[in-house]
């Protein structure tokens, strides 16, 4: 629902900046005279509006995160309105070249740079964005590349913007529609220049020291104390987090808590999958730990809640649920929980002990274990006479995308609306 409102702000903002283009128009002849010419105009308004909200949505801002959802559904928006973004404004100098034909000159303008500086200045951001686009989707850059290819994006943008300002068109003529493309060109460069600088100079960021680490296979857990302030998060939400050991870098990556937030140490559990992971095991005891946050929502409905849960846990997407089960045991309420913890093998099922033993006393907690190479495949149908004892309840999922993706179609089939099923996506974060 609240995915939703953020979609209908966009449909209504892209409805105000296309009434405010046809406006500028003397009659609407102008636009169906030259009709390839008036499209690019209105892809190139609208792509560049979409540019400038995926540079604002990309600021982690509470107030976006509050009113989506999640910061998780922010960055599933950010994508999705960047990608739209970059179609549109792909067409623009192509339908442009198109409508010159057969004038050569002005088809160079359109595409390749030139001695007119408002041009070029939209050249520039074209072909930034190509190559960007491209290395992005085609290359497996390591992190901090993509990273660094992610925010050439926003340059181009600013000098899209720029190029908008500048040429003499539509935007130029017409105050109001000019002063709406300034605000939004405004707020997106300052966006871009937030997270680009400011981002990790401002603001709350809590530093800790690191106190041990254990490693159990691939899954490493980092246990820390604060220096000075203790970081307040509550159960199922994650932190942006940097360390100092140099083998790592400054760059930050997000995890999930896996402690309670009364636990006198703090600590991360981190599955060693990518090329930033797998460094993990060079972290020592002193390192600095730096965080940003706390950011998510997936607890919210386990923290003020009155339903029974189901919890569906996949591999290392446990993390959020040890937290969640922490914070349980200084409930005085009992919460109806059944969880499903799903894992490969036997010795994948690394948390088995621990959620045996927080859950033990725990008589209105009925923990399964699922291994899939003794049980098959998790399923929905194949845990239904278990659902079936509750008339209603909250479905809470986490794991790798395409389970959380199979098991929230299985449940809709089974008619279970789309705000009872409640996952985070991390890798859109």
């Amino acid at each position: 629902m609240k995915y939703l409102k953020g979609s209908n702000l966009i449909v209504f903002l892209t409805c105000i900046t296309l009434a405010l283009w046809v406006l500028s128009k003397n009659t609407l002849s102008d636009i169906s005279q030259t009709p390839l010419r008036s499209i690019s105009q209105a892809f190139s308004l609208v792509g560049l509006l979409y540019m400038m909200i995926s540079l604002i949505l990309s600021t982690r801002i509470r107030f976006f995160e509050d009113m989506m959802g999640g910061l998780d559904k922010v960055y599933e928006a950010h994508h999705i309105i960047g990608s739209i973004s970059f179609v549109l404004i792909m067409h623009h100098p192509l339908l442009l070249a198109i409508q010159a034909i057969p004038h050569a000159s002005q088809v160079v303008l359109y595409l390749f740079p030139s001695s007119l500086y408002a041009y070029n200045l939209g050249v520039v951001a074209l072909y930034i964005m190509i190559f960007s686009f491209l290395f992005m989707v085609v290359f497996k850059l390591p992190y901090h590349l993509w990273k660094r290819t992610h925010q050439m994006l926003g340059f181009a943008g600013i000098l899209g913007g720029a190029h908008a300002l500048n040429i003499t068109s539509d935007i130029a003529v017409y105050m109001p529609l000019r002063y709406w493309m300034m605000g939004w060109i405004g707020v997106g460069a300052a966006s871009f220049i937030y997270m680009l600088i400011f981002y990790y100079r401002l603001g709350s960021i809590y530093k800790y020291k690191v106190t041990r680490i254990e490693r159990v296979l691939d899954i490493v857990n980092v246990y820390a104390q604060p220096i000075t302030r203790k970081i307040n998060f509550k159960p199922g939400q994650f932190a942006y987090v940097s360390f100092s050991n140099k083998g790592l870098g400054s760059e930050q990556h997000p995890f999930s808590f896996s402690s309670g937030p009364e636990d006198p140490e703090l600590r991360f559990s981190i599955k060693m999958l990518g090329d930033y992971t797998v460094s993990i095991p060079q972290i020592k005891k002193g390192d600095f730990m730096y965080m940003k946050g706390p950011y998510g929502r997936f607890g919210e409905v386990y923290v003020n809640g009155t339903k029974p849960l189901v919890w569906i846990v996949g591999g290392i997407g446990v993390t959020p649920f040890l937290s969640m089960l922490r914070f349980q045991q200084n409930l005085l309420n009992e919460r109806q929980i059944e969880m499903f913890y799903c894992f490969t093998t036997r010795e994948g099922g690394v948390f088995t002990d621990e959620i045996n033993q927080l859950t033990m006393k725990k008589k209105s907690i009925h923990v399964h274990e699922w291994c899939s190479t003794e049980k098959g495949q998790f399923s929905i149908s194949q845990i239904e006479t278990i659902l079936h004892q509750y008339p209603d309840y909250d479905v809470q999922i986490c794991g790798p995308g395409p389970m959380m993706d199979s098991l929230q179609m299985q449940l809709e089939v089974r008619g279970v609306s789309d705000d009872r099923i409640i996952f985070e996506k991390f890798q859109l974060i």
